[in-house]
């Protein structure tokens, strides 16, 4: 067996394909940690905020469980979600009519249903007088009743000839009642 040393030049030549190769996996292994140690900061960051998050959730324990029970007493019930809806345009139409504005259009919205509560809400399109709708308006919104704005859209009359300002109103008033298996 005949065995051959490197010469220089070679050796040189290995020691340099053993520095690129000692980098390359250098360089690969370096980026796979910082890959995974953005992920994990990123992981921590969101545990972190959640952290803090239930620890202001069991600060307010207490009010929640006041509020849960206040709504488990007095979160009205219905047997007909139509029935419900049907009551709640006509009365929410009569007060608006009483106030004299005109209900241009009703529209009846579909019951929709959660675990926590079951809601009918209708769309109207009003007109009348401005300051009356305004007064109306801020009557509409009530946690006793369960009833809530979900959606207002007021438009003042620009083409009205009456002494008083006018005003169009679209208006989607929402009410809360308790889920079927309550």
């Amino acid at each position: 067996m005949n065995t051959r040393t490197l010469t220089f030049r070679e050796k040189r030549m290995l020691a340099g394909c053993i520095a690129v190769i000692l980098i390359a996996c250098t360089s690969l292994l370096g980026s796979e940690f910082l890959s995974r140690r953005r992920t994990l900061d990123a992981k921590i960051a969101a545990l972190l905020a959640e952290k803090k998050d239930n620890e202001l959730w069991l600060k307010d324990r207490d009010f929640q469980q006041k509020r849960a029970a206040w709504l488990d007493a007095t979160l009205p019930a219905t047997d007909s979600l139509g029935r419900a809806q049907g009551q709640m345009l006509e009365e929410v139409q009569n007060i608006a009519l009483d106030r004299e504005l005109k209900v241009v259009k009703t529209t009846p919205n579909d019951p929709t249903k959660t675990g926590d509560y079951q809601e009918v809400s209708v769309t109207l399109n009003l007109y009348g007088d401005q300051a009356a709708m305004l007064d109306w308006l801020a009557t509409l919104q009530s946690p006793e009743k369960f009833q809530v704005v979900k959606m207002l859209e007021i438009e003042p009359d620009s083409k009205s000839k009456l002494k008083t300002p006018q005003c169009n109103c679209n208006i989607t008033l929402a009410r809360w009642f308790k889920p079927e298996d309550s």
